[in-house]
């Protein structure tokens, strides 16, 4: 069975998985990932966010990321207080799970290394 997008419930799939785009709580499709690349941090927001700016509940520009991070694998509540390579070692995680793309953990890592 394929997986399905969180912002839509969409089906995705593909003999590569080329229709989907990873977050980092889920995977959303394309068309759903069109529609929040006008978000700043838009692979930050939690499904419940995604869903609701998809379904027009929400306007793009009033939505907030978290604060705190939630291990998409049940790890736990984490604050962002921890230093920078704390941080980072946490995303370098989540990229060998194949949570993040090797783009997402670039784009942090930058961030937080403050290039």
């Amino acid at each position: 069975m394929g997986k399905s997008c969180i912002g839509c419930g969409k089906a995705m799939g593909g003999m590569l998985g080329a229709y989907g785009v990873k977050l980092l709580y889920g995977e959303v499709c394309l068309t759903c990932n069109k529609k929040l690349s006008r978000i700043p941090s838009h692979e930050f927001l939690t499904p419940t966010q995604i869903k609701d700016v998809i379904s027009g509940r929400v306007q793009p520009g009033d939505v907030r990321v978290a604060t705190e991070f939630v291990h998409p694998g049940g790890g736990g509540t984490q604050t962002k207080q921890m230093s920078p390579a704390e941080e980072i070692r946490q995303y370098k995680e989540l990229l060998d799970e194949g949570v993040i793309t090797q783009e997402e953990f670039d784009t942090v890592k930058k961030r937080l290394m403050q290039i």
